[in-house]
């Protein structure tokens, strides 16, 4: 059973967890991940706290301030749904440079939006409904994939190998 929703704090301490050495900045990057794609996936938000669209990229605000106040608090429990998603964002993007990171978020609809294509950049809130829409579509990885796989599919019908194909071919290999 999921455990109550859980803060920002608890998230952090996760990733912290598994990446010890992981800096701030890099660090707020993947909870932008994991909030859009819980958003997405799971149709609410991953922790309660709001995003920002900072010069470095989005940013939980409330984090940061908080630990600049008064260091990393305690973590509650997270839920399932969170764990899992914050898996799948550390797997694909936990090696990024904190530079790829920056330069990945600044390029998505999400920060596009909020700050008028980069023009205005004064701590905005990102909506979670442009999370939620952004993070819900088709990447341009998995729109290159199932092109790629269109080009090679063969839609002609399966047919399959007449009774005992496979037992002679087993004992033809077998022999040798």
């Amino acid at each position: 059973m999921d455990a109550p929703s859980a803060s920002v704090t608890a998230a952090a301490a996760e990733i912290r967890r598994r990446r010890p050495r992981i800096r701030k900045v890099r660090l707020h990057k993947l909870l932008y991940y994991v909030q859009g794609y819980h958003l997405a996936w799971q149709g609410e938000p991953a922790f309660p706290d709001d995003i920002e669209a900072w010069e470095s990229g989005p940013v939980v605000a409330s984090l940061w301030h908080a630990e600049n106040r008064r260091g990393q608090g305690r973590a509650e429990p997270l839920r399932e749904s969170v764990r899992n998603i914050l898996t799948n964002v550390l797997c694909r993007l936990g090696d990024k440079t904190v530079a790829e990171l920056i330069a990945t978020t600044h390029a998505e609809d999400p920060w596009l939006e909020t700050t008028q294509d980069g023009t205005v950049i004064a701590n905005q809130l990102i909506p979670h409904e442009s999370l939620a829409q952004y993070f819900g579509t088709e990447s341009p990885e998995l729109k290159r994939m199932l092109k790629d796989l269109d080009v090679v599919r063969d839609d002609s019908p399966f047919v399959p190998d007449p009774p005992g194909a496979l037992d002679a071919l087993v004992a033809e290999f077998s022999l040798r």
